[in-house]
């Protein structure tokens, strides 16, 4: 693979990430499809410096901390016992603790942790690098965690916070290594320790890519009625579906994968992955039977990895049409998006 086609791949991650999280609607997130980067890393910096950068404007997340204090006034509340100490020291003051907003959350630590892991890195541009150093020069009185002992789980979001969510995605592709393996020359997606965030991320992307670009299509992640019987146990799984095309009475649910092996090795050859031929027929069926007036089709979508050949299969079973094709990320962006709009035609 060239250089130019590794930047290709990079690029098109950043597309991915720009869509998924709707920042393309952001002008400084727009202009970066017209640059070059050296490197995924060098990437990565570039979002993260402009989001840091509009996070400041918006104000970067503070928490109440408790701080105790000698003061000459109160504040807050008396701790009785300190000040006790301080009398029998002859000392005319008053211990008091009180909380007070800072800036040091556990979310802003991640930021400044990651930052720090892309401002050391060579493959980084050197004015990238200073851009992100002027970032951190905001984050003052924010402390490091350890890269490595990040605990994700315990990142919370709501309406004020959405921004982080973004950021936060950024910071687990740098602290994890990012999603490129180097192999020589050769870029290629990688296979990370948590292979369910590279699935959301793909996920994410296809979903947000038709919701913004075919308004003609109604487009859903949706809840598909089982059509259970009263008094059903409550165990029996619910069936979500990633993404859902309509166009009046034709639909179109797409189960996407993002990773394993497309096909299988058995005894008669090479075949579909029974699982998930078996998900997405259940998405179909069951929604065939809730809306008996609707043409239902379904397809697995795979994200095309340097272990498969791509496929674009389609066939008749059941009184449903199926489908099974590969979406290669390798390939310029305009091409990943003919592929999808070619999907969005089947509707």
């Amino acid at each position: 693979m060239s250089v130019a086609e590794d930047r290709v791949v990079i690029r098109n991650i950043y597309y991915m990430m720009a869509y998924a999280f709707r920042a393309l609607d952001v002008k400084e997130f727009a202009r970066l499809g017209a640059e070059r980067f050296n490197s995924f890393a060098d990437l990565m910096a570039a979002i993260l410096t402009i989001g840091m950068a509009t996070q400041r404007r918006r104000g970067f997340e503070r928490e109440y901390e408790e701080l105790t204090e000698d003061m000459h006034t109160v504040k807050g509340r008396i701790d009785v016992i300190g000040t006790m100490r301080l009398r029998s020291q002859q000392r005319c003051e008053v211990v008091c603790t009180y909380d007070e907003l800072a800036p040091d959350t556990y979310k802003n630590r991640v930021l400044k942790t990651c930052a720090g892991l892309l401002i050391a890195r060579d493959d980084v541009q050197l004015r990238r690098r200073r851009d992100l150093r002027r970032c951190l020069a905001s984050m003052e009185g924010v402390a490091v965690v350890d890269p490595h002992r990040i605990e994700w789980s315990r990142l919370r979001y709501h309406r004020n916070n959405g921004g982080y969510r973004f950021l936060m995605t950024v910071c687990y592709l740098v602290a994890h290594g990012f999603l490129m393996s180097e192999q020589g020359d050769d870029y290629r997606l990688a296979r990370i320790d948590d292979g369910q965030q590279l699935h959301t991320l793909f996920e994410h992307f296809v979903f947000q890519y038709f919701a913004r670009e075919h308004p003609e299509l109604i487009v859903r992640a949706k809840m598909v009625d089982r059509g259970a019987s009263e008094g059903a146990p409550e165990f029996l799984p619910r069936l979500w579906t990633d993404v859902t095309l309509q166009r009046r009475n034709s639909v179109l649910i797409i189960d996407t994968k993002c990773y394993g092996q497309i096909l299988q090795a058995r005894f008669e050859g090479k075949i579909l992955s029974p699982a998930h031929l078996n998900q997405i027929q259940s998405y179909v069926v069951h929604e065939s039977y809730g809306y008996p007036t609707e043409h239902v089709a379904g397809m697995v979508m795979y994200a095309l990895t340097d272990h498969d050949d791509a496929i674009c299969a389609r066939w008749e079973e059941i009184g449903h049409t199926w489908h099974c094709r590969t979406l290669d990320l390798g390939q310029e962006f305009s091409g990943i998006a003919r592929q999808l709009d070619e999907v969005a035609a089947l509707v």
